[in-house]
């Protein structure tokens, strides 16, 4: 692994994945500038990853995130009626190349990993994550986002 700790190639891969897939540029977020676990309403999905070791990454965004994504990503308008829909299918999508980046970048390209398929999070996981002091937290378009991975063996 090309970096000292599992957060900087997370943020790295991160920052990469969005630039490149959906033109989305980011910034740390610091810890002043992050919302409040009861006043933040904001979308999250999981990707579980199987193999050795075996994990899952978390990604919360809010819906004006994942619209403007979907927007970038997709061509669609972002006042469209689906739009809130197709932002759902853009974090799925930002977070599978995120997890098969990050997992390559992490434990090279010898491992053969399964991936799962990407699931909407219900809101009662965002208290754990938020609180999980090795998350990520970028601004993204003015944005926050959260990213959070969890995997059974330590880099």
């Amino acid at each position: 692994m090309k970096f000292e700790t599992i957060e900087d190639a997370a943020k790295s891969v991160i920052g990469r994945i969005l630039e490149e897939a959906a033109f989305i540029f980011t910034d740390e977020l610091s810890p002043e500038d992050r919302p409040h676990v009861d006043s933040w309403k904001a979308d999250g999905v999981r990707l579980d990853f199987k193999g050795n070791p075996s994990g899952h990454l978390h990604m919360w965004a809010s819906d004006g995130f994942a619209v403007y994504a979907a927007s970038n990503m997709l061509g669609i308008d972002p006042d469209a009626e689906h739009a809130k829909e197709k932002g759902m299918d853009a974090l799925k999508e930002i977070l599978n190349m995120v997890v098969g980046n990050l997992i390559t970048e992490l434990y090279g390209e010898s491992p053969v990993f399964d991936l799962g398929l990407p699931t909407q999070l219900s809101i009662d996981h965002l208290k754990a994550d938020m609180s999980d002091a090795s998350g990520i937290w970028l601004s993204a378009e003015e944005n926050p986002v959260l990213f959070t991975f969890y995997s059974s063996t330590p880099v």
